[in-house]
């Protein structure tokens, strides 16, 4: 009799890849013994989490399912608006402003006939919300949970955003989700290292600590997991990251810069706004504006010592963007492979629109093209994956989703080549 097959995906929100060592995260580290670990690993552009919620969900980058990144501009009636991807609002607004949610299908839709999905996640409610915006399985969330149709449940999620609460719903996910339940594809995505990293530096005390409470908490799945595997289930195991983090070095003004340079015709004006994405920015232009200034915009951009990667218009498809809806430019901040005062390399300038004080030098931060952000972990374990190997090729965000669904014995033939669904570090960086 064959085995009922399940897929467990776990994330870790802002765990660099090079951080996965045995002194700092002994379970995670130990899972690469038991399956195959990806060491080239990376992440999609921007590095935020929002709209890297939506590529594992579907298997397809910005440019495929349409969402920009952790802010994005929308139009309204006023002209385009910068809207915070994070707030519980922001899927209605995006069904009302495009007519949908994302452009693709998710996990939680392709599944839903095969056993279903639910996720618990204890990120920013429109990251949680991302990985199922259709209510085609269920979703629990702090800020609010539902089932299928947008239903409601019996037993929200009402764990803090903390890493308590990261702890809690562990426990939950193990002892209800996993055990009792049992649907195809359990989600299970942790507010941490990358909540606590906003507000310290990487390497102190406050983030080792972090890393050893966040590693018990996969730790305690992959031992359930175990328990569903000796029952005779055969259950895929995916443990990683969204993005790294990497130490905010300074703080820049891009919107107010782009006034002060004429790109704006006053600082509160809509004809160019910026979206910042913490280490990179978006930047949406009115549609009555000339290509011509959209380029000049481009090039002055590309002179300023805090960038690093300026693409706009056909170039944001290098970046695994799209040209629409206002997005003309996108930017990522210039950095170093630098230490912070704790030994951690990786230091960059952080995007904001006009205040300075919203961000702290020497926390963590993420969104842009470096090295450490853009490479976050994973791990495989299960049927097709050898205990102890290696995998030394590029892989992305974008496999997960069709590495789920091969697991079901699923093709999705609308999902571009995963192996070649990595948006491009080179072009971005020439």
């Amino acid at each position: 009799m064959p085995r009922k097959k399940r897929a467990v995906l776990v994330i870790c929100d802002g765990h660099r890849n090079d951080l996965v060592q045995p002194d700092l995260c002994p379970e995670i580290f130990g899972l690469t013994a038991k399956g195959q670990r990806f060491l080239r690993h990376t992440a999609v552009f921007p590095s935020v989490t929002r709209a890297s919620s939506a590529t594992i969900a579907t298997g397809h980058l910005p440019l495929g399912h349409g969402l920009h990144g952790n802010k994005m501009g929308l139009s309204g009636p006023d002209g385009i608006g910068i809207l915070d991807v994070g707030k519980p609002e922001f899927v209605r607004q995006m069904r009302c402003a495009l007519g949908r949610t994302l452009k693709v299908p998710t996990l939680a839709e392709r599944l839903a006939a095969a056993g279903g999905s639910v996720v618990f996640s204890n990120v920013s409610p429109g990251a949680a919300y991302f990985q199922d915006p259709d209510a085609w399985g269920h979703v629990y969330h702090r800020a609010g949970s539902y089932g299928p149709n947008h239903g409601p449940v019996s037993d929200p999620l009402t764990v803090t955003g903390t890493v308590d609460g990261d702890r809690e719903m562990t426990d939950r996910f193990c002892r209800e989700i996993l055990l009792q339940r049992r649907p195809a594809l359990s989600v299970l995505w942790l507010a941490n290292p990358d909540k606590t990293l906003h507000g310290c530096a990487l390497g102190s005390p406050q983030h080792i600590e972090t890393l050893q409470r966040i590693d018990e908490c996969v730790g305690q799945v992959a031992l359930t997991v175990d328990q569903l595997n000796r029952e005779g289930e055969d259950v895929l195991l995916l443990t990683g990251s969204d993005h790294g983090m990497e130490t905010v070095r300074r703080v820049v003004a891009v919107e107010t810069e782009l006034f002060q340079a004429g790109f704006k015709s006053a600082l509160d004006s809509k004809d160019m706004q910026v979206a910042p994405q913490g280490t990179s920015a978006l930047i949406y232009v009115h549609s009555a504006s000339s290509d011509q200034m959209v380029e000049d915009a481009a090039n002055w951009l590309r002179a300023q010592d805090w960038t690093a990667s300026v693409v706009y218009d056909r170039g944001l498809e290098d970046a695994g963007l799209r040209a629409e809806g206002g997005l003309r430019i996108a930017v990522s901040m210039a950095r170093d492979d630098e230490p912070n005062a704790f030994g951690i390399p990786g230091r960059c300038d952080a995007a904001v629109r006009f205040d300075t004080s919203t961000e702290t030098p020497g926390f963590g931060q993420h969104g842009g093209l470096g090295t450490y952000e853009t490479h976050p972990f994973l791990v495989a374990i299960g049927s097709g994956f050898e205990p102890g190997s290696r995998y030394a090729g590029r892989t992305s965000l974008t496999n997960i989703a069709p590495t789920v669904l091969h697991h079901f014995g699923q093709v999705a033939h609308d999902l571009p080549d995963p192996a070649l669904q990595t948006f491009n570090l080179e072009l971005m960086d020439a």
